[in-house]
């Protein structure tokens, strides 16, 4: 038998097509792609965002921006790290340090940049710096065989400066003034770097056929001897033998071609045969690959005392003065002094 349900029609729910679709008793407003009635759009519109949605906003917002600033310091670093690479396969050193700084500043433990900070710091004679950027990567090993024999014999080149013998070494400070015994002991060492030093001492004292003579037995043991080469540089220049002094100066450059003394050197040297333009070219390089640099400040000022430039030289002279309180190292002041004050005549 057949039940019978009076109620179905009632209870049942049919969508309206023609109604709002959310209160299904209005109207709803033609022109809109969502079918609703006037009082039902403007109360979904008020409908208050829940605060754990603005939170999870601020928050998507906030992940992003620090991503972003991340992302921007990490391109940044790679970019300075490309850049330093590039000039030291130049042998642009001053350069390529410059640009290792900036990486440094944001990566202080960077493996490979503090490797090559070495290497820039090493050709610029820059020690602090090269013993900052050792004690980083002493104890870390590395497969870069490239990238460790690069450090190995920038690591070479500023041992250079250091005796070996320190005993002896202190024994010729100590006999500077006296010329007698400094040759007394050049023969009691074999050691080349100490031997230089006895030659610059020699230097100062302007004896320099016997400068001359020790810096070429010097170079006969290491060609490349840094300061040997310097130092020749300067007896060539103050025995007018200029070109020669220039080629040594390339000598110094082929091994970095930012060496602001051996810039500064050749601005020295154009100065003494009346160069004064090429002097001026000079002096100027040095000057912008560092302005704080004493060979460099040293030349300009130079180059301002024979363009009649007095106060410009003097001044430079006071910033020499200035440093030099603080490395205690007054060497280019006592030689520039006497030049654009007027005791000593340069050329």
């Amino acid at each position: 038998m057949q039940e019978n349900h009076p109620t179905q029609g009632v209870t049942e729910n049919h969508f309206n097509e023609n109604l709002c679709v959310n209160c299904q008793v209005n109207s709803y407003e033609p022109g809109y792609n969502i079918n609703l009635c006037s009082d039902c759009r403007k109360s979904l519109i008020k409908y208050p965002i829940p605060k754990w949605i603005r939170f999870f906003g601020i928050g998507i917002l906030v992940v992003v921006i620090i991503s972003l600033v991340r992302t921007q310091k990490y391109i940044s670093a790679a970019v300075h790290l490309g850049k330093a690479e590039n000039a030291i396969d130049q042998k642009h050193f001053v350069t390529a340090q410059r640009e290792l700084s900036l990486v440094l500043n944001q990566f202080p433990e960077h493996f490979n940049a503090n490797a090559y900070m070495m290497v820039a710091s090493a050709y610029n004679f820059d020690f602090e710096t090269y013993q900052i950027a050792f004690g980083k990567v002493a104890d870390v090993k590395t497969e870069d065989e490239d990238l460790l024999n690069t450090v190995n014999a920038a690591s070479e080149y500023i041992v250079q400066f250091f005796p070996k013998d320190t005993l002896m070494y202190k024994r010729i400070v100590a006999v500077a003034q006296d010329k007698g015994k400094l040759l007394a002991i050049l023969d009691s060492t074999d050691e080349i770097a100490l031997k230089t030093h006895i030659a610059n001492f020699l230097f100062e004292k302007k004896d320099y056929a016997r400068v001359d003579s020790i810096i070429n037995k010097v170079l006969e043991v290491d060609p490349n001897f840094y300061q040997a080469l310097s130092l020749k540089t300067a007896v060539r220049r103050n025995t007018a033998r200029y070109d020669e002094a220039l080629a040594l100066c390339d000598r110094l450059l082929a091994f970095n071609a930012e060496n602001i003394y051996a810039i500064s050197q050749k601005a020295r040297i154009e100065l003494k045969r009346k160069h004064d333009k090429e002097a001026a070219v000079f002096a100027s390089k040095a000057l912008a690959l560092d302005p704080n640099d004493d060979s460099a400040i040293e030349a300009m000022a130079m180059v301002d005392y024979f363009a009649g430039r007095k106060k410009e030289s003097l001044a430079s002279l006071a910033k020499i003065r200035a440093h030099e309180t603080e490395s205690g190292d007054s060497t280019i002041s006592k030689r520039l002094s006497p030049i654009i004050l007027g005791s000593e005549v340069y050329r």
